[in-house]
């Protein structure tokens, strides 16, 4: 009879998993939702036959032919991911789409997949830095405390520009900066916009922010609903030209360091800066990569794959786990 269940179980898992990936709207997957939550008990009353089970032999027997079945469940999963048709044989962003396969879904990045090995990577971005007190360094999503760039700064006290669209974070950055600057002579130019493919405005709501502080994600799309927050977006290409630029001299700037955590504008910004011939020039780029519905990020897969391949024609990865962190040095 457990058996049965078990396979049960399994069936139902696949299934669902079938469904969530051909519907897209909303009603859709809440019945999706319902579906996951029903298999979530059935697997809880198979786990508490395990508790119940006073035969030692049996309960161990019962626990070995669970795990089979989850393995089962996992193989498929990946099996589904890596068949997606977006990316070609030598990108593996398919394969490591940030899924949560306990609650059934996609989240915006692997600290949030519960992955045995867990997948986010992000003490690797203070590695082998080859930065010193000469740098210059672009840091686009500072957020409110602008937190990766006071620890380049503790580093190499170089030069750095800030980028914050929201204006209440900017606020609070401006705020901490300038105890920075007091306190530890840290001088930062902070900008109060974001980067993207052209200019212009992007109304949020403020769930669009996350309810801790800015780690929402909204996909660098207006919210129709709620349009209380103006973001105000400038074309990446043409403001780092500008700071590669010395207003002092008016001799060219290198950027050593473009450093990118801004919660999806990541993927026009690359185009921009790929197809303007700017990204060819920066010594070493590292970002945080984000996942986002079709409804937000078009043909995410395939552009992330893309920009990858465009990067390997000037720059060769340094680390890197999609929907997690990785750096891109310049080819010498």
């Amino acid at each position: 009879m457990k058996k049965v269940k078990n396979s049960v179980l399994l069936g139902a898992l696949s299934i669902v998993m079938l469904i969530l990936w051909s519907h897209k709207d909303v009603e859709m997957n809440e019945l999706i939702k319902v579906e996951i939550d029903n298999n979530k008990v059935e697997l809880e009353k198979l786990r508490q036959d395990i508790v119940n089970t006073a035969d030692d032999q049996a309960a161990s027997n019962m626990e070995e032919k669970l795990q089979l079945e989850l393995l089962s469940y996992e193989k498929k999963v990946m099996s589904m991911l890596c068949s997606m048709p977006d990316c070609p044989a030598n990108c593996d962003v398919c394969c490591n789409q940030p899924y949560n396969m306990k609650k059934g879904k996609f989240m915006v990045h692997h600290v949030f997949t519960e992955r045995d090995p867990w997948l986010w990577n992000q003490e690797y971005r203070f590695i082998n830095m080859s930065l010193d007190k000469e740098s210059t360094v672009v840091y686009v999503g500072a957020n409110i405390w602008g937190g990766d760039g006071k620890q380049i700064m503790d580093m190499f006290n170089c030069t750095i520009h800030m980028f914050e669209p929201v204006p209440s974070f900017f606020e609070e950055l401006t705020g901490h900066w300038k105890g920075y600057k007091a306190e530890l002579g840290f001088d930062a130019t902070l900008y109060n916009f974001g980067l993207g493919s052209n200019d212009r405005i992007i109304h949020l709501a403020p769930e669009d922010l996350g309810i801790d502080g800015g780690l929402g994600t909204f996909g660098m799309v207006d919210n129709k609903e709620n349009q209380k927050i103006p973001l105000k977006i400038r074309e990446g290409a043409a403001v780092l030209r500008d700071i590669m630029t010395s207003a002092e001299t008016g001799k060219t700037v290198t950027i050593d360091l473009l450093h990118v955590n801004c919660e999806g504008c990541e993927w026009e910004m690359f185009e921009n800066l790929i197809e303007a011939g700017v990204m060819k020039t920066i010594r070493s780029m590292q970002f945080s990569s984000h996942y986002f519905s079709p409804s937000q990020v078009p043909d995410l897969l395939a552009r992330y794959c893309m920009i990858r391949d465009s990067l390997r024609q000037t720059h060769y990865m340094v680390y890197g786990q999609s929907f997690g962190w990785e750096r891109w040095d310049l080819r010498e």
